[in-house]
């Protein structure tokens, strides 16, 4: 057991696993089954992976009833659903109402009876869908490794547990042509990881705000799932409309950049007195 690591270690030492997880996975696929976008999905899982390996086989951590390391799933923090369910509706319609007004993109009005009700039962469904996926990355990001990036203060914990968020896609997204897939990667791969930083922050907040892991899978799943609407309801005017909108628009960076400071600012400033403490289990 590797129970003397400190707690920066062990987080450092989790990146490593769910690093090697996803690559391992990636090639698997790319070996086996390269035409198969079901790597996608399966990726999701490897960070909740990563973390029981980390509880339960390297250290023992995962033993302990109760400890400043809980995952969060024990409380619901239900007072904050709502927020994690309408803040992407929010985000997304400020960003692509701005791109929808200007030459970058248009509105691609839907047609026939009764779309809203059918565009209703798909949002729910792929949020149902997307929830239990979400879990898999919120485990390991915001369950695991955030409570341990505590001790660098939460604002750098926060930012920094985005970060390796995204870089947690780069197998996924260099190995194969099922993810961010468009567009010049010089460009879009920088984009892409600024925004899940940004996005980051805000599962942090959420997480540590509500000693709950689930507003921060809310949030995710909703996320994803309002990007998929918004993309459907968008017809493209440029080929610079990669780069303004989706998850590699500087336009959708901006907006959710400037959310997340303001989540710095309302959530970590005002309540730095409870974030400072350890995440504690019921």
């Amino acid at each position: 057991m590797l129970n003397h690591l400190s707690e920066l270690k062990k987080a450092s030492l989790f990146y490593f696993i769910v690093m090697a997880l996803s690559l391992a996975l990636v090639i698997f696929f790319r070996l086996v089954a390269p035409e198969s976008d079901i790597v996608v999905m399966a990726n999701m899982l490897t960070p909740a992976l990563a973390a029981v390996i980390m509880l339960y086989v390297l250290t023992s951590d995962g033993d302990k009833r109760k400890g400043p390391f809980s995952l969060g799933l024990t409380r619901s923090g239900w007072h904050s659903w709502g927020l994690a369910l309408l803040l992407p509706l929010v985000v997304l319609t400020i960003t692509y109402g701005l791109a929808w007004l200007s030459s970058a993109a248009g509105f691609l009005a839907p047609t026939g009876e009764g779309w809203f009700p059918n565009l209703f039962i798909k949002l729910l469904i792929v949020l149902l869908i997307l929830i239990p996926l979400s879990l898999g990355e919120e485990i390991g990001f915001r369950g695991y490794l955030l409570p341990r990036l505590q001790e660098l203060e939460p604002t750098k914990a926060v930012v920094i547990s985005g970060f390796l968020h995204g870089t947690w896609h780069l197998p996924l997204i260099l190995l194969t042509s099922f993810y961010l897939n468009e567009g010049n990667r010089f460009l879009t791969i920088p984009l892409f990881l600024m925004l899940l930083t940004a996005a980051g922050v805000m599962y942090g907040v959420l997480r540590l705000t509500t000693d709950s892991l689930w507003p921060s899978v809310i949030l995710h799943a909703a996320f994803n799932a309002f990007l998929g609407v918004f993309a459907t309801l968008t017809v493209a005017r440029s080929p610079l409309t990669i780069y303004i909108i989706g998850e590699s628009g500087v336009l959708t960076l901006t907006v959710t950049a400037g959310v997340a400071f303001w989540f710095l600012q309302r959530w970590l400033n005002t309540r730095s007195t409870n974030l400072v403490e350890p995440v504690l289990a019921e």
